[in-house]
């Protein structure tokens, strides 16, 4: 796409205005990498880093085996690896084992005092000590060593030129020490070290870092560390980040994780820059309260509106799992140049609780209940975030679930909340549901109720004379036997379908009906075949399926003409209800009506037809063909408004459906739906998505979404091209160029309104020691009033850079460009996982 080209020229050139200023700290950043040199002039460099790297138990990628290769986090080179020992006494306790020793000489003193000289190695159960001299007061369990020691112990490997070693409890005080814990891939140096047991290690003038031996990048550098092991985390006195050995950053106490757990403290910040050079600053201050509960504090600068803390609080028990989040943006103080900002001056907020309760219980409760101050709240505060610049709307909603052997009840309570020019005039409060299933034997017996009571919506800003509201019951009753034989199935029903009403207006007809009641019957026969044969194609034997299915329902007409023009104002009765758009999947549906406003006639036959092809090896579907259509006995008479029986619904069949959903390979998938229509002989609606991830986490998506003319598309639907052809391809990528670069991109570009909807491209840096992001974005600012995309212009779109930094056991990475990609690509969050 011409906006991709356009970005990574932008990162590749000065001249461009749209992202220039950001681009002197990007080349800065990237500038600390590693950059590779002549091996030549680096002989006797490479030769001391070999020999620091062998000194501290590294292995390079290519000497480990298989197993620890995967143990290993993507992108790093290398593990610290202890010998292994095969004695007895490897597993052994040290403070339940015995010393043993060996030396060139030894002496003793008094009977209680031995030394051992040259080349002395003493092995303690797991603890195994190497030094040049060993002097050792056995009526104290107090060892002095000098020279080349080495202390090993599970995890743990030491060296110093001096020591002082408890051997009981093994504690000990190293001078001029170098350590290495090997889980977490942390090592170090201090001027003076202590080691308590296996849990803490106290450095005195000490440094430590999670990069390879050889790599200094980044380190953290204090008058007192402290690395409690155990607890996986650490503390340091006037502590200093160096980054290639410059200090960025002091303070004078800091506590920080060790490895992936997260702990109280400051995370790591995030800056997202702009044309105006500063765009987000965000600063998270993580609260790990108690094992089952956090908090985490973000405070954040926001060039266009000023200060906004947002919090987020979670709680996690045996059946329950919360959330409860919100914002608070004080005073909004807008741009200079925006004289008319609507928000300046205003106190604008947001708050949300969520829930999930009864995990594994019979009851279960879920609850998701967002509000904000205004309806452009979460643009201008988070805009560019892809399911915040795209969400049309918020939900406010509460349900509780019971089930028991043959009923699942449930009671819920609804409201949505546009965040447009537009308003939902109903809520629902509250929508009751008792669903019974009963086996006997083959047959199966459905019993569906529900009741629901709709008010008017608070945030509905229409005419609230001319609205109808009240109370709605619906049923569903069918007795279905299911017969399924080894070459196919069987499956015919009988069943009756029930509406009734109690509503409520200002201004009815004095020839209204307020209880409105409706029944109809209705029978159904759903039957298939399967054929199979032995194929073979490309090299490989499947097993090929031929499966024909016929779906046949009848349902009885109802004139439904008491629903519609109940008022002085003509309002009619369509609480939820919309008409849905047709694709393959809708072949074998009973209805064509989401929502319950209305009992659709129906006389029609599907025909349907499907082939699979099976790996006889390994039993894996390849590739499934479906292709089908209905054939209508009678006109579709039921619509959303009254009774008219129009040349569009007299046809005789529906379009020509078909999928192909195909698994080429272990880590390619195809899914394509079309639509053909036979009157005009060309494809109404389209849909392809390709998916490619792969073990080495490589992913690329493909998208692409056609409808000629669409039906009118819920409020809900936060694409606003109601009335148009929609014409969109989204493709993203996340693909390693080396071992530790990755490029990343997304383009979703509209073809009927030739705009570049949402548009990113970078770069990532990633190792056993940091990881660092660079992004450049390029996105329309969505407002979903209904000529927006037709009136698009330069002003509607948003554009900047965003880094991020990840120090590896020590900062967390923010959330900014994580949130991006895992909302953009899909694929990424399996990525993600693998990295860690």
């Amino acid at each position: 796409m011409l906006a991709i080209r356009d970005i990574i020229s932008c990162f590749s050139s000065l001249k461009s205005d749209c992202l220039k200023p950001a681009l002197v700290v990007v080349l800065g950043v990237l500038a600390l990498f590693p950059v590779t040199v002549i091996a030549a002039e680096l002989t006797e460099q490479e030769k001391e880093v070999e020999a620091i790297r062998q000194d501290l138990d590294w292995k390079p990628l290519e000497s480990l085996t298989e197993e620890q290769k995967k143990a290993l986090p993507t992108a790093c080179c290398g593990a610290y690896i202890a010998p292994v020992r095969d004695d007895p006494e490897a597993d052994t306790n040290p403070e339940d084992a015995s010393l043993f020793g060996q030396a060139h000489n030894s002496e003793s003193e008094k009977q209680s005092k031995i030394v051992l000289n040259g080349d002395v190695r003493l092995v303690q159960g797991s603890r195994t000590i190497s030094t040049d001299r060993f002097y050792l007061d056995k009526e104290t369990s107090q060892a002095e060593l000098t020279g080349n020691i080495e202390v090993r112990e599970p995890g743990l490997l030491f060296r110093a030129d001096k020591a002082d070693i408890n051997i009981n409890t093994g504690d000990a005080d190293l001078q001029n020490a170098r350590f290495v814990v090997h889980e977490t891939r942390v090592r170090g140096s201090a001027k003076e070290l202590q080691k308590f047991g296996d849990r803490v290690i106290a450095l005195n003038q000490g440094q430590f870092t999670s990069c390879e031996p050889g790599d200094n990048s980044w380190d953290i550098r204090g008058s007192n560390i402290t690395l409690h092991n155990d607890k996986h985390y650490g503390t340091a006195r006037n502590m200093r980040l160096n980054v290639e050995d410059i200090p960025v950053a002091y303070v004078p106490y800091f506590r920080f994780p060790i490895g992936p757990d997260r702990l109280t403290g400051f995370l790591f910040p995030s800056m997202g820059l702009d044309e105006a050079k500063i765009g987000e600053l965000y600063l998270p201050f993580y609260w790990n309260i108690a094992p089952n509960y956090d908090l985490t504090i973000e405070p954040r600068y926001l060039r266009k509106h000023g200060y906004l803390l947002q919090n987020e609080f979670r709680h996690l028990s045996e059946h329950f799992e919360s959330e409860l989040s919100g914002s608070f943006l004080s005073h909004d103080r807008g741009l200079e140049q925006e004289a008319d900002y609507q928000y300046q001056g205003e106190d604008r907020w947001q708050w949300q609780f969520e829930q999930d309760g009864g995990k594994g219980q019979a009851w279960k409760t879920r609850i998701n209940y967002t509000d904000v101050s205004d309806t452009d709240y979460l643009r201008d505060v988070d805009g560019s975030a892809v399911d915040v610049n795209r969400q049309a709307f918020i939900q406010q909603m509460a349900e509780v679930q019971y089930s028991l052997p043959n009923w699942v009840l449930s009671a819920r309570a609804e409201e949505f909340r546009l965040l447009t020019s537009g308003s939902l005039p109903y809520r629902e409060l509250p929508r009751v549901q008792a669903n019974g299933n009963y086996h006997f034997g083959d047959w199966l017996l459905t019993a569906n109720n529900e009741y629901t009571h709709f008010a008017v919506n608070r945030y509905f800003t229409g005419d609230n004379d001319n609205l109808i509201v009240g109370e709605r019951f619906r049923s569903f009753y069918q007795y279905q036997w299911n017969k399924e034989f080894l070459s196919g199935y069987i499956k015919p029903g009988v069943g009756v379908k029930t509406l009734a009403y109690q509503l409520e207006a200002d201004n009815f007809l004095a020839t209204a009906n307020t209880n409105p009641h409706f029944a109809t019957p209705q029978m159904s026969l759903d039957a298939g075949l399967v054929f199979e044969r032995d194929k073979q194609m490309f090299n490989q034997d499947y097993l090929q399926t031929l499966e024909p299915r016929l779906f046949y329902l009848y349902r009885d007409y109802e004139n439904q003409d008491e629903l519609f023009g109940l008022t002085t104002a003509d309002s009619l009765v369509n609480f939820d209800t919309s008409e849905l758009l047709f694709t393959y999947d809708q072949l074998f549906r009973d209805s064509r009506f989401s929502g319950g406003d209305r009992l659709d006639e129906a006389n029609q036959v599907t025909l349907g037809v499907s082939s699979r092809y099976i790996e006889s090896t390994s039993g894996v579907e390849r590739l499934k063909l479906s292709l089908g259509e209905i054939v209508y006995l009678r006109d579709k008479e039921i619509t959303l408004g009254r009774t008219i029986v129009d040349e569009e619904n007299k046809t005789s069949k529906s379009a020509l459906a078909g999928q192909i959903v195909a698994h080429l390979g272990d880590s390619l998938r195809l899914t394509q739906d079309l639509v053909f229509d036979h009157e005009s002989s060309e494809i109404s609606a389209a849909s392809t998505s390709l998916h490619y991830l792969d073990d080495r986490y490589r992913i690329v998506n493909l998208g692409y979404r056609y409808a000629r003319d669409p039906l009118s598309v819920s409020p809900l639907n936060p694409i606003p091209v109601t009335g148009r052809t929609l014409d969109q391809i989204d493709f993203s990528a996340i693909w390693p160029i080396s071992e530790q670069w990755s490029f990343i991109a997304r383009s979703n570009y509209d073809f009927t309104y030739k705009a570049e909807l949402d548009t990113f491209a970078g770069l990532e840096y990633n190792d056993c020691c940091y990881r660092v992001r660079v992004l450049a974005r390029k996105w329309v600012d969505f407002d979903f009033s209904p000529d927006f995309l037709e009136n698009l212009n330069d002003d509607d779109f948003d554009q900047g850079i965003f880094f991020e930094v990840q120090l590896k056991g020590f900062g967390t990475l923010a959330k900014r460009i994580n949130n991006l990609l895992e909302k953009a690509v899909v694929g990424y969050g399996e990525r993600e996982n693998s990295l860690h």
